[in-house]
């Protein structure tokens, strides 16, 4: 039995005594092998995006930017963000509109993909992107491209920036609010950094319905609430 073995074994390891078995065998080690350095540190000898990146970037916004120009006095959305002083209050059914034709047009031409070849061509002037209404932000990215604002950041930070200077100015002119007030002024911000407006029928909807709704909003605000709501549509999505 253990004469036959041997035999067995001999014969398999045959093969490996040619030269020309062991030279490739060697070879193809030698090429399978990776030096890993653990010892020398990486240094970055560029950044950015590159040439063909960015062009198409460029050629993206370009489009873009012709699209819109072209199409100004037709899309509602359009007409109301290239007047200045706004003719009409900019609403969540125009901006759908507007989205729709957009992607209708031009597959491309979403609020993530125009938010980054923005952020490629003017990474300066780019602040990064919020979860939070970013369907809104078709708002900043229209008005930046129309070079209505000097740097594109999400909605809801132009939201919150004139939420606080609002509070300012009512604090100064002598008006105050409860806790409980103050509450729901967040919310109506909130609603308003994503759905670009507010009206008294949102109160009937989540997250307002989970505090009263409309009934607990008039009881908080009184007969000021329309006049409010108004007030707060026209300073926090101007």
């Amino acid at each position: 039995m253990i004469a036959a073995r041997k035999l067995l074994a001999d014969e398999a390891c045959k093969p490996f005594d040619l030269p020309a078995l062991r030279d490739a065998l060697a070879k193809a080690k030698h090429d399978a092998e990776q030096t890993i350095d653990t010892v020398t540190l990486d240094a970055v000898i560029s950044q950015g995006y590159d040439a063909a990146a960015k062009e198409k970037a460029v050629s993206l916004l370009r489009s873009f930017r012709e699209y819109i120009e072209k199409h100004k006095a037709e899309i509602t959305a359009l007409q109301v963000l290239y007047s200045r002083p706004y003719a009409q209050r900019l609403t969540e059914p125009m901006l759908k509109e507007l989205e729709k034709k957009l992607k209708e047009n031009h597959a491309a031409w979403t609020e993530d993909r125009l938010w980054d070849a923005f952020a490629v061509t003017a990474p300066t002037k780019v602040k990064g992107r919020s979860q939070a209404g970013r369907f809104a932000d078709l708002v900043a990215l229209v008005r930046f491209s129309l070079e209505q604002q000097p740097v594109l950041a999400p909605f809801a930070d132009s939201v919150s920036q004139r939420f606080a200077r609002w509070l300012d100015a009512k604090a100064k002119a002598g008006t105050s609010f409860s806790a409980e007030q103050a509450a729901w002024l967040a919310l109506i911000r909130d609603h308003i950094a994503t759905s670009l407006s507010i009206e008294q029928d949102d109160f009937e909807f989540a997250p307002f319905s989970q505090r009263g709704g409309l009934g607990k909003a008039h009881q908080l605000f009184g007969e000021g609430l329309p006049r409010l709501l108004d007030e707060l549509n026209e300073v926090l999505a101007a």
